[in-house]
């Protein structure tokens, strides 16, 4: 049962998704364009990334959030996309190894317990020269006031976003993973708040 918490940061997520479509709309477009096979997931939210996601996938969403399942399916059903929920933690997906073609995390990484064991199990899970996608908030460089900012506001954001974090250097944890090749391109996006506004944005591969 969805904690009270849960269920307003799934409110929260939906009333926001106009805007997230604009503002990323034209990046997913480009990272997803070649996807194909067995794709999945992790923390789908509201099934946003459905509009850019190919029809004739097999899409797996690893929600720990049940608030948000029914939205999902909802949303994949709408796309014509086979789908499946499941309730596991990122940290231990349930699925076997080099199941997937494609992991994708798209504004999830800054708010898992433990990076280097999600980006452990999504590596576990991916085929040979599968590929994790991603698009994340993250810190800014340090000695920066923005970066300063992020560390003061930190503590606040966990609260009112579910336990989302705006200071994380998600691109070192990505680096160190293991993967056999990473790309990873910085950017600052406009439009969205200002502590969240640092970027990263690629793939690896395994």
């Amino acid at each position: 049962m969805p904690t009270l918490r849960q269920r307003f940061f799934a409110w929260m997520l939906k009333k926001g998704d106009n805007v997230n479509d604009k503002l990323y709309r034209d990046i997913k477009r480009e990272l997803f364009s070649d996807i194909q096979g067995t794709v999945v997931e992790i923390g789908p939210g509201t099934g946003i990334n459905f509009l850019y996601l190919p029809k004739n996938i097999e899409w797996i969403g690893i929600e720990p959030n049940e608030a948000f399942h029914e939205s999902v399916i909802s949303a994949a059903h709408k796309q014509n996309i086979r789908s499946s929920m499941l309730s596991s933690s990122a940290e231990s997906i349930s699925l076997p190894d080099e199941s997937a073609d494609i992991v994708i995390s798209t504004l999830v990484l800054c708010s898992v317990p433990d990076q280097g064991k999600v980006l452990a199990e999504a590596k576990r899970i991916l085929k040979k020269n599968g590929k994790l996608i991603f698009i994340e908030h993250v810190a800014d460089k340090k000695g920066t006031f923005r970066r300063s900012a992020q560390n003061i506001f930190n503590p606040i954001n966990r609260v009112i976003a579910d336990g989302c974090n705006c200071n994380r250097e998600t691109w070192k944890q990505i680096e160190k993973a293991g993967f056999s090749s990473c790309e990873i391109h910085h950017t600052i996006m406009k439009g969205t708040m200002a502590l969240h506004a640092p970027h990263i944005i690629g793939y690896s591969k395994k």
